[in-house]
C-alpha cells in the first residue's frame, strides 16, 4: 500500500479537491463526472473517425483523460499494473496528438515524457530514444534565460544512454556562474543526477535524488510540473529513478512520494491500443509523416463538408 503525502497544488486545491479533479477528468472516459459535451469522449472519437475537425488536438485531449485515469489507479487502488496500462494509452495518445516538431522545446520533462516513460512500454521508450533529435533539437545550445528545451533534451539523452553528449551538457549548466536563481533552485539536482548517471556512480545518483526528496525541494521541484501527479508524487525522482532502472541501476530510493514499486522497470506482458487509429502509428517513421497524414485527411474532410454545403445551399434558397 502507498501512503501518499500532499505536496501542494499550483491551482490551490487541497488533497481532496486535487483527487476530485483527477477523478472528474478520468470519468470523461465514461461520460460521467465533470462533463462537457464538446470535449466528451463521444464527440472526440467522432471528430477523429471523421477527420472533421482538429484531430490531433482531440487525440491529445483523449490522452489526458487516460493519464488522469492512470493517476486514479494509484490514488484509489494502488494498482501499478493499471497505472502502466493507462499511462501507455495516455502517453501514446499525447504523442499522436503532437502537431509540430520539435514538440518539447517548451514545458518541462515531467510533463512531456512522464507517462510514456513510466508506462515501461518498450515501444514508447524506444521511440523517444530513436527520435530524440526531432523531438528536442539536441544540438540547440544552452540558453540560461530559458533552459527548458536544453533540459528536455538532456532527459532524452539520459534515456538513450548518450553519455558523451549528456555529461558536458549537464556540467555546462552546473558550471555556469550566471545561471538564473530560479533554474539553480529547481534544476540543480536534476543535472547532478545526470552527471552521476554518466559516471555510473550509484551513490551520486542516490544523493541527487534524495536531495530532491527533501520536503522543501520536493515541493519546489514538483510544483506545477504535472497536474495529474505533482500534488502527491515527486515526478522528477520517479522519472530519473526509472531512467536509471532502465539502464540496470537499482537505486536505494523508496519514499511515499517516490515509491520503489513505481521506479522499478517491469514492462507489462502486453500493451494494447483501444482505438484502431492508434494502431496506424508507425514507430519507425518520422513523426512528420503522421502529422502530414492527418493534415491530408482533415483537408479532405473539410473539402467534403464544403461540397455538401454547396449542394444544399441552392435547395435551401428555393
Amino acid at each position: 500500500m502507498f501512503n501518499y503525502v500532499y505536496l501542494g497544488s499550483s491551482s490551490n486545491r487541497n488533497m481532496e479537491d486535487s483527487i476530485q479533479h483527477v477523478k472528474d477528468n478520468a470519468e470523461y472516459l465514461l461520460g460521467k463526472g465533470f462533463y462537457e459535451e464538446d470535449i466528451g469522449i463521444k464527440k472526440t472519437l467522432d471528430v477523429i473517425s471523421s477527420a472533421n475537425g482538429n484531430v490531433l488536438y482531440r487525440m491529445d485531449i483523449l490522452g489526458g483523460f487516460y493519464i488522469a485515469q492512470s493517476s486514479l489507479d494509484l490514488l484509489l487502488n494502488n494498482n501499478t499494473m493499471e497505472f502502466k496500462k493507462n499511462s501507455y494509452i495516455g502517453g501514446k495518445l499525447e504523442l499522436l496528438g503532437k502537431y509540430e516538431l520539435p514538440w518539447a522545446y517548451t514545458g518541462i520533462n515531467v510533463n512531456h515524457f512522464f507517462s510514456m516513460i513510466m508506462s515501461d512500454s518498450p515501444d514508447l521508450i524506444n521511440y523517444l530514444i530513436t527520435h530524440r533529435a526531432e523531438i528536442c533539437d539536441i544540438d540547440r545550445p544552452y540558453n540560461r534565460k530559458d533552459p527548458r528545451f536544453f533540459f528536455n533534451a538532456n532527459t532524452l539523452l539520459a534515456l538513450a544512454g548518450d553519455w558523451d553528449k549528456l555529461k558536458p551538457r549537464a556540467l555546462e549548466f552546473l558550471d555556469d556562474p550566471k545561471k538564473e536563481k530560479y533554474s539553480a533552485k529547481r534544476y540543480l539536482y536534476d543535472q547532478e543526477f545526470y552527471v552521476a548517471l554518466c559516471e555510473k556512480d550509484t551513490i551520486g545518483m542516490e544523493t541527487a535524488l534524495k536531495k530532491l526528496l527533501e520536503p522543501k525541494q520536493a515541493k519546489r521541484s514538483a510544483y506545477d510540473s504535472n497536474l495529474w501527479f505533482d500534488f502527491y508524487l515527486q515526478p522528477q525522482v520517479l522519472l530519473y529513478g526509472k531512467i536509471a532502472a532502465i539502464h540496470g541501476f537499482d537505486l536505494d530510493i523508496d519514499s511515499p512520494i517516490a515509491p520503489k514499486e513505481l521506479i522499478e522497470y517491469k514492462p507489462l506482458e502486453k500493451y494494447e491500443d483501444p482505438y484502431d487509429f492508434m494502431k496506424e502509428f508507425d514507430y519507425n517513421q518520422p513523426q512528420q509523416v503522421w502529422i502530414e497524414m492527418w493534415e491530408k485527411r482533415m483537408k479532405e474532410a473539410e473539402e467534403r463538408e464544403a461540397k455538401k454545403k454547396k449542394w444544399w445551399l441552392p435547395w435551401f434558397l428555393k
